[in-house]
């Protein structure tokens, strides 16, 4: 995510980078736990989101000057987070990702979330997460009361770089 920082060029931003707390294999971390059995474990992972935005608080960023950009597994996590909140913020922007719980979307997402818009972004070429979980992600955050978009970018499994300016006129107009 650190290039996708550098690219975006924002004035007056901090960028946090946080590392994923759960083992996933030699060398690599995820942001869940568990197999398709035990369903997934993620407290931790909403402990790390939780402390960061208390954090950003507690330095003088409002919830609603707080923006989450998050990639694949990253992604699905920043939906399942923010819906739970008891506050919106200024919005997310899941790119690659896709809701593991749909079902309970409308039953888990607080009045006060639903103020976060979300920009939801995807290749048409990804091969890892198909682009029509994105399209049903769409369908639940707008079914739910949110306000959501969705972006196709000709681009596969990755960040595409043609969302700059999207990306950017999201965060700097805090509106669709």
């Amino acid at each position: 995510m650190e290039p996708v920082g550098k690219m975006m060029s924002l004035k007056d931003t901090k960028w946090i980078l946080p590392q994923a707390p759960y083992t996933a294999g030699p060398g690599g971390f995820s942001w869940f736990d568990g197999s398709e059995k035990m369903g997934w474990k993620y407290q931790e992972s909403f402990n790390i989101l939780t402390h960061l935005i208390q954090d950003l608080n507690n330095e003088g960023f409002s919830s609603s000057d707080i923006f989450i950009i998050s990639f694949s597994q990253g992604a699905c996590l920043t939906m399942e987070f923010m819906i739970r909140q008891s506050f919106s913020l200024g919005g997310i922007i899941p790119i690659a990702g896709f809701i593991r719980y749909k079902k309970r979307v409308k039953q888990d997402a607080t009045d006060a979330s639903r103020n976060t818009p979300v920009l939801l972004l995807h290749g048409e070429k990804d091969k890892i997460i198909l682009p029509e979980q994105s399209k049903i992600s769409l369908k639940i955050f707008k079914d739910a009361g949110y306000k959501a978009e969705l972006h196709i970018y000709s681009s596969g499994h990755k960040i595409p770089l043609q969302a700059k300016n999207l990306i950017k006129n999201f965060i700097n107009d805090k509106h669709f």
